[in-house]
């Protein structure tokens, strides 16, 4: 593997590499590689690659099966005679990935009797090769040992590298030396793996600490990359920044960071600039050799964590995003047919739950199979999205090119706390030709809202919630909620037995992983007993059919995490609860249609502090108890 051209972290004033510490291309092209291979029988390539899979070399327009090389996998005196003898047209040679050099256990056994081990005066790159850790793997292991039973041998295991044997053994090991991939070619991935120390990295001498997992994951937002570095990554912050800039160019102009934690009562959360538009270099070098001034701030997270051999003590070099940086922060999105304008400092939208999005759109359009909410009869499907943000739910349900809009007839009341979502939900409605009869918006707090949609007879059919780290506590406004009835003509799947309505409520909220049948009940009934304390009726939900209540994980947000949304019938039981006092709202903005965009006061609104919620902004309220 290619040294790391960084100096060591503790001799760095900051310890944050500068953005001028980013290695040229030439290092990374200046050199070849050798990587581990596996001979085998061309017949039997297509399903070996397939059973090894991620141990296999895998890098962007490059081959990892090659014919087999003279002098390295089979000597001149192997072809000699007829008959039988060895035919190394008939073997292919199957590259595997360099995992790193081996950190436990015993060394390679030198002495694998019929194998060619590491020998003296070779070089340092195939001592490299021999000794990867990939041949630990327990796929490898096993292909080798399969063989050499097969061949009635002992040694085909061995993590040495032998030449060939003439048709000895039907899969043995080998080496290649490839040349090393162009920088253009590399991925995000691939080039943090080449300048940061990770258990792959060969020497880490300096002792830094080893990066657990390579940061190339990230969020797209028009223009913009977001990630949210872990504290052991933040040293290489700015050459993060840096690489996914160039890898992903000239579609992203900026890379920004999550900083710190909440900072107002709109919950939104502190940026800084890794890369692109914006970032003052000189002003990053001069505070990355310990100059200061700038934006330079001592990050608290920092110092409340410690990681091995580094405990972080000392100021980090940071160029927050402020109001300078309005216009750049300015992004455009699209998701499923519509165009999404927003303000990525001031409105959360996460790309990442676009699949969420559609299956909630696509859920209550199919939902009209079971109602009669079709615009041949006058009907429609009500939903009142509570926590709307810019419109992932509200546009797609409403927009006039939607694929359901002249066979499902959909009316939306959409609602968001923050008046900067307010706004771009209002001109994201003019964006997509919303239009006044389908879609209805609001600023308000989200429980008023819940309380207007009942106290004014708004008959909704689906409620959405979609506020992860605390949607389900806003279920206390459902306290002492008034039922309709049907009419005596009208089937509708909102109805219960006796006829009375009763909407679909998806609520959106983090809960644990489960890792077994047991433990996904034991989620489930978590989440239950959660939505169950909100509503003021322990015990309402336990009735799963009746109630059609489910637990959906949306996606992995963390080791021990998961993003859920849960949807029930609103029980009957809560309009026996006493209802939710709210405090005085006087000043907020109502309801508006697109043609009417007002100016909004400053109510209180709020984006989530953990960068894998759903926009939206909302004030939390302590319930209260009944």
């Amino acid at each position: 593997m290619l040294p790391s051209p960084l100096p060591p972290l503790s001799t760095l004033p900051t310890k944050t590499y500068p953005p001028s510490s980013y290695p040229p291309p030439a290092h990374f092209e200046s050199s070849s590689i050798i990587y581990p291979a596996l001979l085998l029988p061309a017949k039997r390539t297509g399903e070996i690659q397939k059973a090894l899979d991620e141990v296999v070399f895998q890098e962007p327009k490059r081959k990892r099966v090659y014919a087999l090389e003279e002098g390295v996998d089979y000597t001149p005196a192997d072809l000699e005679g007829g008959g039988d003898n060895y035919d190394p047209k008939k073997e292919r040679k199957l590259v595997l990935a360099r995992l790193g050099p081996v950190t436990t256990g015993p060394p390679p056994d030198d002495g694998a009797a019929g194998t060619k081990t590491i020998e003296e005066g070779e070089s340092e790159k195939l001592r490299e090769a021999k000794a990867d850790r990939v041949w630990q793997d327990s796929r490898v292991q096993s292909l080798l040992a399969e063989a050499a039973a097969i061949n009635n041998t002992e040694d085909a295991s061995s993590n040495a590298i032998t030449t060939a044997p003439p048709g000895k053994w039907s899969v043995r090991p080998s080496y290649i030396e490839l040349p090393a991939t162009p920088y253009s070619l590399l991925t995000v991935d691939q080039v943090l793996r080449r300048i940061m120390p990770t258990a792959a990295t060969s020497g880490n001498d300096d002792n830094d600490p080893i990066i657990e997992e390579v940061p190339s994951s990230f969020e797209i937002a028009g223009h913009i990359a977001h990630v949210n570095l872990r504290n052991e990554s933040l040293p290489y912050k700015y050459l993060i920044g840096r690489a996914i800039l160039e890898k992903n160019k000239p579609k992203i102009r900026l890379v920004v960071n999550k900083i710190g934690t909440i900072e107002n009562e709109f919950r939104t959360f502190p940026m800084e600039i890794l890369a692109g538009g914006g970032l003052d270099l000189n002003l990053v070098e001069k505070m990355c050799a310990g100059g200061g001034g700038g934006e330079s701030v001592v990050a608290q997270e920092q110092q409340e964590t410690s990681l091995a051999g580094d405990d972080y003590s000392s100021e980090e070099p940071q160029v927050k995003i402020g109001p300078q940086h309005q216009k750049l922060m300015q992004v455009e999105v699209k998701e499923h047919g519509c165009r999404f304008q927003l303000d990525f400092a001031r409105v959360y939208f996460n790309s990442r739950l676009q699949g969420e999005h559609a299956r909630v759109v696509q859920q209550i359009v199919e939902s009209s199979t079971t109602t009669t909410a079709t615009t041949t009869n006058g009907k429609s499907i009500v939903v009142a999205d509570a926590m709307a943000g810019v419109g992932p739910f509200a546009i797609p349900l409403t927009h006039v090119n939607a694929p359901h809009y002249h066979k499902t007839k959909i009316v939306c009341h959409a609602n968001d706390l923050n008046p900067v979502s307010y706004d771009y939900l209002q001109k994201n409605a003019k964006l997509n030709k919303c239009f006044p009869d389908r879609l209805t918006m609001y600023n308000l707090d989200a429980r008023e809202f819940i309380h207007k949609m009942n106290k004014d007879g708004v008959s909704v059919d689906h409620f959405i919630m979609n506020l992860p780290q605390m949607a389900p506590e806003f279920l206390d406004a459902f306290r002492g909620w008034k039922f309709e009835k049907n009419n005596a003509t009208t089937t509708s799947a909102c109805s219960s037995t006796d006829g009375t309505k009763r909407p679909l409520i998806h609520v959106h909220c983090f809960g644990e992983k489960a890792r077994s049948p047991d433990e996904t009940t034991r989620v489930e009934r978590q989440v239950q007993e959660r939505c169950e304390a909100a509503l003021g009726c322990r015990g309402c939900l336990e009735k799963k059919v009746e109630n059609e209540f489910q637990v959906r994980v949306v996606r992995d947000v963390g080791p021990r995490k998961n993003m859920l949304c849960v949807s029930f019938r609103l029980p009957l039981e809560v309009a026996e609860v006493e209802k939710l006092i709210l405090p005085s709202s006087s000043g907020s903005s109502s309801s508006t249609d697109i043609d009417d965009v007002q100016s909004t006061n400053g109510k209180r609104g709020r984006k989530e502090d953990d960068d894998d919620t759903i926009v939206g902004s909302q004030s939390p309220k302590k319930s209260k108890e009944s």
